[in-house]
């Protein structure tokens, strides 16, 4: 059953685009998006501001064989797929451009790649992913699609539930599909003025962890497989990324703390260094609707 959901997908003709499209198409074969709209930037040579205008014609031109080349790359993945979608080719900065259709067709996930080794200009993606007023998907260079370990990374506020909500949506479509919630948990500073020791305090803090992680489980209507990991020394994104190692994960889910009626709704420091330190695992951020209030005037700042 289709949603009512619109993505864009940035396409810049590298290696990368076969690993998104080659996503894109599995996902949306499982949440049944509206539309999609794939979006290729060309950024007009440098050239053409001195030419005369007998030759300024080349700038029109290219536009339309970038899409005639866009079209044909998309349709591979995407003839007969039931799923409807749409080619843009656009002049200007990858940016500028991918956020103006963000918000002329109200989109509610935008999905780039993260590359390693492959050509092209690309699009920027942690400068997206902080402004963007909408859902972000990133996925690795090189991934095969799969989805039956879904992990979502919970402090057990509104944002990680929207992001378990979003999670378990997508997981359900999957009957073996497993869901894990995963909290990190440390002791926090000033625990010797209660007179106990490091390792007493520790265990009062996993027991509490505990049991405000049942009690945020009870939301859902789906078996959540709690994991909980003591954080001693490591930072919490080493910590979520030694938890997806262990598990198998195969997408991760994290709300994105916005900066309500800011005009730069910014990432929580945690998903921004998860966003430059994982390369191998898709990283969905997942949006409260409303938070980029000021989105226009973020773009000034950006």
């Amino acid at each position: 059953m289709k949603n009512k959901e619109v993505w864009i997908v940035p396409i810049d003709f590298s290696k990368m685009d076969l690993d998104i499209l080659k996503y894109t198409r599995f996902l949306s074969s499982i949440s049944q998006p509206e539309k999609i709209h794939f979006i290729n930037v060309v950024k007009e040579p440098e050239i053409f501001t001195y030419l005369s205008g007998e030759y300024l014609g080349y700038s029109d031109q290219l536009v339309v064989d970038q899409k005639l080349m866009l079209e044909h790359r998309v349709e591979k993945y995407f003839n007969n797929s039931g799923i409807k979608y749409e080619c843009h080719v656009n002049s200007g900065l990858p940016f500028d451009e991918v956020v103006s259709l963000v918000l002329e067709r109200k989109a509610d996930l935008v999905i780039t790649g993260r590359k390693k080794s492959s050509n092209g200009s690309g699009i920027v993606s942690d400068r997206l992913a902080r402004n963007l007023p909408c859902n972000f998907l990133i996925v690795p260079e090189g991934y095969e699609p799969q989805l039956e370990n879904i992990a979502v990374a919970t402090d057990f506020s509104n944002h990680a539930t929207l992001a378990m909500q979003k999670a378990i949506e997508i997981g359900m479509v999957n009957e073996k599909a497993k869901i894990i919630g995963h909290h990190s948990y440390s002791v926090p500073m000033g625990y010797s003025k209660s007179g106990k020791s490091f390792e007493e305090f520790a265990q009062i803090m996993k027991v509490n962890a505990e049991k405000a992680m049942d009690e945020w489980s009870k939301k859902f209507q789906h078996r959540i497989k709690p994991v909980l990991t003591f954080n001693k020394d490591d930072s919490l994104d080493d910590q979520i990324l030694g938890m997806v190692e262990e598990n198998n994960i195969d997408l991760i889910v994290i709300g994105s703390k916005g900066q309500t009626k800011a005009s730069l709704a910014l990432l929580g420091s945690t998903t921004m260094k998860l966003l430059k330190a994982n390369d191998r695992i898709p990283l969905l951020i997942v949006k409260i609707a409303g938070e980029n209030l000021n989105f226009l005037d973020a773009l000034k700042r950006v």
